[in-house]
């Protein structure tokens, strides 16, 4: 499905391919692009806060209702857009952006609330080769299918015309923003550009493009509307955010002006926030995976068989299909303690160890997986968040609307918001904004 969806880039493709791929890219979402993604994400997150505070201020009691997917969809898009494509998307200012029309609510509507026969042959397809899975799927008039290959079309015409731009660039010599020939800056693009011109595969660098393309801002938006349901549920924690991002700013201000990823991890309450929201609220709460050699896998505790005997490990044999759960990890007492099915940003203010990370690339989680194939754009989505989240407490408060208290986990690939009656309108967070008092 990820490769019908997306193309055979690096969230597909396996073994050798998948560590040339990932070798490729990785570096444009490396720890000396941090500085970089901040800026983006702070410029994003300004224009977004604008345009909300114009809409606020257009009504009589300076409160407005606003659905958080109508807009930060767009916002994300933009980042992502200049972070790794040094391109200015423009979709803040276009609400009908070729972008925003293809990928609004179309994975809630491809891969949510599946039919009995969706699901039966879901299970079937995985036994099949996959060749002919992908032909049956790419020949099928099935709906949700035609979804997928009319966002493909439009997706792959975005791609391409990303890449020939980039391409025209090096062919000149020139430098922007974000890119640079010198390789001073390396975002994503610039590095596949350079790569395939060593070796030209049209379809794989189109794939390498779309995948951070969906992946870069679909996660991060449903992050970004977790915390803010949480937020808006808890007056008090919102208002020890907003303390805490008032000094932090004071402190800036006083310096030059100019956020930096070290103010950013000077916010302990704020980056206890954005870690309990990742653990609470992972948008992705599973990974498939194939065992590709027989395994013996050791466990924490024993368990008993269906035949009653105790065992302290599983044998897995090649082929076997399996099913990770990262929600599952994320919300273990045994990890967590009791409380662990309660969103407590308070646990992470006492050092119990838990920063002492020993799975995951981030805070003894594993909402970005673990291994080779941990989400390579990790750093990127934990700036992007804790500085959205920053800005928009600091200048508005956030309350629950009637809808809210309505709303429902759907999963559809990545676990979105819906409202409880309202499924078939697709992910909805409608939430009450009111500019913050000064």
């Amino acid at each position: 499905m990820s490769g019908f969806i997306n193309g055979k880039g690096v969230a597909w493709a396996c073994g050798d391919a998948h560590k040339r791929q990932k070798r490729t890219i990785l570096p444009a979402f490396g720890a000396p692009r941090s500085e970089t993604s901040l800026k983006v994400s702070k410029a994003s997150v300004d224009r977004l806060c604008a345009k909300w505070m114009d809409i606020v201020s257009g009504t009589n009691d300076e409160r407005a209702v606003i659905d958080m997917y109508k807009w930060l969809p767009r916002a994300t898009l933009d980042v992502i857009g200049q972070v790794a494509f040094g391109d200015h998307f423009g979709c803040l200012d276009d609400p009908n952006h070729v972008l925003v029309r293809s990928y609004q609510n179309a994975i809630a509507s491809i891969l949510g609330s599946p039919s009995p026969q969706h699901i039966f042959m879901l299970e079937i397809l995985k036994y099949f080769p996959t060749w002919i899975t992908e032909h049956l799927l790419e020949y099928s008039k099935d709906k949700r299918c035609m979804l997928v290959k009319g966002m493909r079309e439009t997706i792959v015409g975005v791609a391409k015309e990303l890449v020939k731009n980039r391409r025209d660039v090096y062919a000149e010599g020139s430098t922007d923003e974000y890119g640079d020939v010198n390789q001073e800056n390396k975002d994503a693009l610039g590095l596949l550009v350079k790569e395939y011109m060593k070796d030209e595969n049209e379809e794989e660098i189109l794939a390498q493009v779309r995948t951070p393309l969906i992946s870069g801002h679909e996660t991060t938006t449903h992050t970004l509307e977790w915390a803010l349901l949480e937020l808006a549920k808890r007056p008090g924690v919102q208002a020890k955010v907003r303390e805490e991002a008032k000094q932090a700013e004071a402190a800036v201000r006083r310096r030059d002006g100019l956020w930096r990823v070290v103010d950013l991890e000077g916010m302990a309450y704020t980056m206890a926030v954005v870690k309990e929201v990742f653990r609470y609220h992972c948008t992705l709460p599973h990974v498939y995976r194939v065992a590709a050699k027989d395994d013996v896998v050791p466990l924490a505790k024993p368990i008993r068989t269906d035949t009653g005997l105790s065992t302290k490990e599983i044998r897995i044999p090649k082929g076997t299909r399996i099913v990770a759960s990262i929600a599952g990890y994320n919300r273990n007492p045994d990890v967590w303690g009791d409380d662990a099915d309660v969103f407590n940003p308070d646990r992470w203010m006492s050092d119990d160890g838990k920063e002492a990370a020993t799975v995951g690339v981030y805070a003894n989680l594993l909402t970005f997986w673990d291994g080779p194939r941990a989400c390579i754009g990790w750093r990127l989505a934990v700036i992007e968040t804790q500085i959205f989240l920053i800005e928009i407490i600091s200048r508005f408060e956030v309350s629950l609307s009637e809808k809210a208290t309505r709303i429902r986990r759907e999963a559809c690939g990545v676990v979105a918001p819906t409202v409880e009656g309202e499924v078939e309108k697709g992910v909805q967070l409608p939430l009450v904004i009111s500019v913050v008092q000064q």
